[in-house]
């Protein structure tokens, strides 16, 4: 999905189809989406964030998408990628985006 014809400058874009519950789309500068589904647990239904998304820019100016996976049975949430670009860097870079995959420690 392009968003290139905005005019905005925002540093992020979401759009969600939430189905029957209705659909939404913004722009902002930082964004936390965590997606939650029913589990069962302790013979108890309840239910569990098992992925998390950041967007934030960082000190450097580049901006960065963190996507996590969390397990009521884990310490802490597993990163499992990180989508990373530096929209004031200019032309220069071979890639518009740096996209890494597999488990590596969060930023902060």
């Amino acid at each position: 999905m392009n968003q290139a014809s905005s005019m905005n400058r925002q540093r992020f874009y979401i759009h969600c189809n939430a189905g029957v519950a209705g659909n939404f789309e913004f722009e902002t500068d930082s964004l936390s989406v965590q997606i939650g589904q029913r589990i069962n647990r302790d013979n108890r239904q309840e239910m569990w964030s098992s992925v998390v998304v950041t967007c934030k820019e960082r000190e450097d100016g580049s901006l960065a998408v963190e996507v996590l996976t969390c397990h009521p049975d884990w310490d802490e949430p597993v990163p499992i990628a990180t989508v990373e670009s530096t929209p004031n860097a200019g032309t220069a870079e071979a890639s518009p985006l740096a996209i890494n995959l597999g488990r590596k420690a969060a930023s902060s």
